[in-house]
């Protein structure tokens, strides 16, 4: 089934179809491809070699041009809105703590402290955090996240042409193409400021490869394999695993319609492999899956305002924020704080490119499936209701019938967007290899005539250097661990502004510290109420104290402090046992520290910032 132009009107079974791909392969690349692809003969897999060193190098290289400015200073930077990184640096720094103190990865204790955080319920990365937890022990979570981000860009783009050079198409070029929109567009690239577990999609195209892998038989053998990229999928992000099981189901029931005889004998192999897959995968996240839904601080259903993340109805044809055409157009102007969920935006050029060779290899019933796919999860990504140049229309999205049902609930509809860009992928090296491989009399013009329309298609889409800002040190009061002196067992910490996405600051501070800071407040998924089980809310319980801080925080004002005011400060500071209160120096938050002075007393002034003993407020 992935043979691309092989895979015409024959009626060659399933079963069979790899052979005789791979005998095809090897007469082609003995003839007119040998110089590019690799062949039998020494100089032929030399130049193989040497073409998959060059697209990883050139992988490597932009993924590390789009994160140099924070690079460049390392250690001073981060990017506009900072709120995801934030939150991602820290349950890095938690993984490496639960690995140093041999504590349970799913439950956070020292966050949203007493309570803690369900690990499972959030994109903790345990499967980075944990098996790269010296570096973070070493270097601090900051280094490992920008890493992540790094390898995961680089290895994405890949590892998509790993699947396109071995088992799609015979062309380096087309495959190293293919790559480049795998693994640069900006449902992957957008997510460079903020997301490692969403910049890391390298499992997508080899989960989709042991899918259609089953086809050939062996299903113990091709079911546990595949089992084991599911169990470490699910510890980088579960979303993406979902769209990938959706993605590639859509595929195979078009394709199953359209090659109803051809089907027929795969059905069993595959069937009985993803059986296994499922039984194998279980056994290993039976208690991770029950911890995330049943487990202390789970809830049901996504919250209300994250999921109504939506792509407008043009989307698809813009080009994403942090795109060379929009950074020209806006005169390098930084990206909308929400530029992350782009997903999408590969802009005019190639989406009329990619329509083109759509319509040309129309008689390809995989082209026709990929293509419908991605159409479908275009559509979806549109959500309800419609929005269209940044407006919300009344017009009913499609995507209304799914957001109610389990899982569902909890997606972003714009991420559904993943799966259309997953389509383009294969369509798009795919139609380029047809194209090298076309007969023509005058071979100057036909390469020139693709450089160009690939240069038109993809340079104004290509992903630019990641906006930054000023990153504020860690004050020598945290850094230097003299907090800890105030902080005894099951106490905690109170951090004003409020740690959450709009002001990481407080966060930043407790991953310094390596998350053996204990905080109240945090910016993470947990129940509403905090009772298990109610719908998903952003960040702790609010308490009437929490609105003091907040109007000094958002607004710049100092609230007129009552004696009542003053008991309730004092009862939410017991219901968060804190015994240390900590403030920033800078004078934008003049009035958060006076309203902290007008309930407790006259801070101190010590390693760079404000704090307040509270061990002895009653």
């Amino acid at each position: 089934m992935l043979t691309g132009t092989a895979d015409q009107d024959d009626t060659t079974a399933p079963a069979t179809k790899g052979r005789i791909v791979t005998q095809r392969r090897s007469a082609e690349t003995s003839t007119t491809e040998s110089t590019e692809t690799g062949t039998n003969t020494a100089a032929g897999a030399g130049n193989g070699r040497r073409a998959d060193l060059l697209a990883l190098g050139s992988y490597l290289l932009g993924a590390l041009f789009i994160v140099s400015p924070i690079l460049a200073h390392y250690g001073r930077r981060m990017p506009v809105s900072p709120g995801d990184r934030a939150q991602a640096e820290y349950f890095l720094a938690w993984a490496a703590r639960a690995v140093s103190h041999g504590e349970n990865p799913l439950r956070i204790m020292q966050y949203n402290f007493p309570f803690g955080v369900n690990g499972m319920a959030n994109t903790t990365v345990l499967g980075f955090g944990i098996p790269l937890s010296p570096l973070t022990m070493l270097f601090g979570a900051q280094f490992t996240f920008d890493l992540l981000i790094v390898l995961g860009i680089a290895g994405t783009a890949t590892a998509w042409y790993w699947l396109l050079s071995r088992h799609l198409v015979t062309s380096r070029t087309a495959a190293w193409v293919g790559g480049l929109v795998g693994g640069f567009a900006p449902t992957v690239a957008s997510h460079a400021s903020y997301h490692t577990n969403l910049v890391a999609q390298f499992l997508v195209p080899l989960l989709a490869w042991r899918v259609f892998k089953m086809l050939e038989g062996r299903p113990l053998r091709n079911g546990l394999i595949l089992a084991a990229l599911v169990v470490y999928q699910v510890f980088i992000n579960e979303e993406t695993l979902f769209l990938v099981a959706l993605g590639i189901g859509l595929v195979l029931v078009l394709y199953a319609a359209q090659r109803r005889d051809r089907v027929r004998a795969a059905i069993r192999p595959l069937a009985a492999g993803l059986g296994v897959t499922a039984g194998a995968s279980l056994i290993v996240l039976a208690y991770p899956l029950y911890f995330q839904f049943f487990g202390p601080m789970s809830y049901r259903g996504g919250e209300e305002y994250m999921t109504t993340f939506r792509m407008d109805v043009l989307g698809l044809t813009s080009y994403g924020s942090n795109s060379v055409a929009e950074r020209l157009r806006r005169f390098g102007e930084p990206p909308a704080p929400l530029g992350a969920e782009e997903h999408g935006f590969l802009g005019w050029g190639l989406v009329l490119l990619l329509a083109a060779l759509v319509v040309w290899q129309w008689r390809s019933v995989l082209i026709r499936s990929l293509a419908a796919t991605g159409l479908v999860f275009q559509v979806l990504a549109w959500g309800n209701p419609l929005q269209f140049q940044g407006r919300d229309t009344r017009v009913w999205g499609p995507f209304a019938l799914l957001q109610h049902l389990p899982l569902f609930d909890t997606l972003l509809p714009t991420r559904l967007g993943e799966v259309t860009n997953w389509a383009a992928v294969p369509i798009l090296a795919l139609g380029l290899q047809r194209l090298l491989d076309r007969e023509t009399s005058d071979v100057r013009t036909k390469r020139l005539f693709l450089v160009t329309a690939l240069a038109a298609a993809l340079v104004p889409a290509a992903p630019m250097p990641i906006k930054v800002v000023n990153r504020t040190p860690i004050p020598a009061f945290v850094s230097s661990g003299a907090w800890q002196q105030y902080v005894g067992p099951d106490r905690s910490v109170l951090i004003v502004p409020l740690p959450d996405w709009s002001f990481p600051t407080g966060i930043f501070w407790a991953s310094a510290t390596q998350a053996d800071m204990p905080i109240s407040h945090g910016y993470f998924l947990g129940p509403d109420g905090g009772v298990d089980g109610h719908h998903a809310f952003v960040g702790p319980v609010p308490r009437p104290t929490d609105k003091l801080f907040t109007d000094a925080t958002y607004y710049g004002r100092t609230p007129l402090v009552t004696e009542a005011d003053r008991a309730q400060a004092r009862a939410d500071l017991a219901y968060w046992r804190t015994s240390l209160i900590l403030a920033p120096a800078e004078p934008k938050w003049a009035a958060v520290r006076t309203t902290l002075t007008d309930l407790f007393g006259p801070g101190t002034f010590t390693g760079g910032l404000w704090l307040w003993d509270t061990r002895n407020i009653e």
